[in-house]
C-alpha cells in the first residue's frame, strides 16, 4: 500500500461510528486529570472527538497510520543532556509526519476524484488511539498507550479522515497485556493511577505542559527528565520487538558540546535556535530550564552548583531562578564533610542566602529559605524573626 511506500510502518482502516474511548476519555476530563490543558475541556473540542464529522462532513472512513521512532538508549548522551522522551529527542515529529501525511493525502485524492481527505497527528480534536485500535493497528495498554504486536509502543500515530468509503480492518480481537503490571509498578511518580487510568498532572505534564513550578513533592521524582518520560515503555515485554527508526528525521540530535550545565545559559534567542525544529519548543525557555533545574539537584553533583549559582542569580525568570534555588539546597545537602554546613564561605549557601534576602520575586526568596532551613533549622528561625532583612533586587544579567 502507499502508506507503506512513503514510510509509515504499519496502516489500517477505520469504520466511523462511535468509539469507547470517548466515554474514557469524557471520564479523564471529568476527573481533572488533564490538569492546566484546559483546551481540552472545550465544548468545541469534545464535541469533535465525539463526532468527527464535525471536521469532515460526510466522513466515512479513518486511514490510522503508525511511524517508529527510535526505541534504544544512548547512555553516554542521557548522561550528559538528562533524558529525553524518545520521541522528542529527533527533529519534531509534527513537521515529520505533516510531510508524509501530505504525501498520502494527495495519492487519495488522485485515487478518488472529487474526494476530500483531512490529515492530523497531534494536531486536533482526534482520538488517536481510538482509531488506531479500531483499525487493526494494535491495542490500548494499561499504560493508556496503543502496543504492537510486530512493534512494540515505540511509535507515534497519524490519521486521514476521508469522505469516502473504504474498506475497514478488523481490530484486533483482544488485548494482549494480560496479567502485567509493569508499567503501574515502574511509573516513578505513581501517574498510572489504575490499568488504563493515566493523570496527566503526574509526569511528562510536569515537564512539558506545565507553565507553572513543578509540585515540590514530585521533584525528586522526576529524576533527570528533563522533556517528557518513558519509563513505562521501557518495561513494557512487547517492546523488545521494537524495530529501529526507518525515518532519518527521527533519530536523536548529538547535540555536541551540550550539558546540562551548559543548558542553563541558554538565552531565549538561542534557545529558540537550538530547538528549532525540536519538540521540547513546547516546554518553552523557562519550563525547559526549569527541568534542567531540578534533574541536577536528583543529581547532587557538586560540579553543577556554580551553574546553578549563576541561574539563581542571573536568569530573568522567577521560574528558573526558584528551582536553580532548590537544586542547590538538594546538592548542599547530599555533601559531606563540614563544607555542608561552613557559613559564608560556602559559595552555595552563599548564594542561597542572597536569593533568600533580595531575590524580587518572593517565590524565589520563599524557595530559597526552604532550602537553607532544610540545611539548618536556625536559618529558618533567622528569616521569621526579621534578623535577615535586605532589598528584593532584580537579577542580574
Amino acid at each position: 500500500m502507499r502508506a507503506l511506500e512513503l514510510g509509515f510502518s504499519a496502516v489500517g482502516i477505520a469504520s466511523v461510528g462511535p468509539l469507547e474511548a470517548r466515554l474514557h476519555y469524557e471520564a479523564w476530563l471529568a476527573a481533572g486529570r488533564h490538569g492546566e490543558m484546559a483546551y481540552l475541556a472545550s465544548e468545541k473540542h469534545r464535541r469533535r472527538r465525539a463526532h468527527p464529522e464535525a471536521i469532515l462532513r460526510d466522513l466515512q472512513a479513518v486511514v490510522c497510520v503508525a511511524l517508529c521512532h527510535d526505541p534504544d538508549r544512548d547512555p553516554g548522551r542521557e548522561g550528559r543532556l538528562g533524558r529525553i522522551a524518545r520521541y522528542a529527542a529527533g527533529e519534531d515529529y509534527h513537521g515529520v509526519m505533516r510531510d508524509k501525511l501530505r504525501a498520502l493525502q494527495r495519492f487519495v485524492r488522485e485515487l478518488l476524484p472529487g474526494s476530500r481527505a483531512l490529515w492530523y497527528s497531534d494536531t486536533g480534536a482526534i482520538l488517536e488511539r481510538g482509531w488506531a485500535e479500531r483499525a487493526g493497528l494494535g491495542w490500548i495498554g494499561k499504560h493508556s498507550g496503543l502496543i504492537s504486536q510486530q512493534f512494540g509502543s515505540w511509535f507515534l500515530l497519524g490519521e486521514l479522515l476521508v469522505d469516502r468509503p473504504l474498506e475497514p480492518d478488523p481490530p484486533l480481537a483482544r488485548e494482549h497485556c494480560g496479567t502485567c503490571a509493569r508499567c503501574l509498578a515502574a511509573c516513578p511518580t505513581g501517574a498510572i493511577v489504575g490499568p488504563y487510568q493515566v493523570d496527566a498532572r503526574r509526569f511528562s505534564y510536569l515537564t512539558i505542559e506545565l507553565r507553572g513550578p513543578i509540585p515540590i513533592e514530585l521533584r525528586p521524582l522526576v529524576g533527570d527528565w528533563i522533556f517528557g518520560c518513558d519509563v513505562c515503555q521501557e518495561v513494557c515485554p512487547w517492546n523488545r520487538f521494537a524495530p529501529p527508526a526507518r525515518e532519518a528525521r527521527l533519530h536523536a540530535r548529538a547535540l555536541e558540546g551540550w550539558t546540562l550545565e551548559r543548558f542553563l545559559g541558554l538565552d531565549e534567542a538561542e534557545f529558540a535556535q537550538l530547538f528549532h525544529q525540536s519538540p521540547i519548543r513546547r516546554a518553552q525557555r523557562s519550563g525547559f530550564l526549569r527541568n534542567v533545574c531540578v534533574a541536577l539537584g536528583n543529581r547532587g553533583e557538586p560540579a553543577a552548583a556554580s551553574a546553578l549559582e549563576r541561574a539563581l542569580e542571573r536568569d530573568p525568570e522567577p521560574l528558573v531562578r526558584s528551582h536553580a534555588a532548590w537544586a542547590l539546597g538538594e546538592i548542599a545537602r547530599r555533601v559531606k564533610g563540614e563544607e555542608a554546613t561552613a557559613g559564608a564561605r560556602n559559595p552555595m549557601l552563599a548564594a542561597l542566602r542572597r536569593a533568600a534576602e533580595t531575590d524580587a520575586a518572593p517565590e524565589v526568596r520563599e524557595e530559597a529559605r526552604a532550602a537553607l532551613s532544610m540545611l539548618n533549622p536556625d536559618e529558618a528561625t533567622s528569616f521569621r524573626s526579621g534578623s535577615r532583612q535586605g532589598t528584593p533586587a532584580a537579577p542580574r544579567r
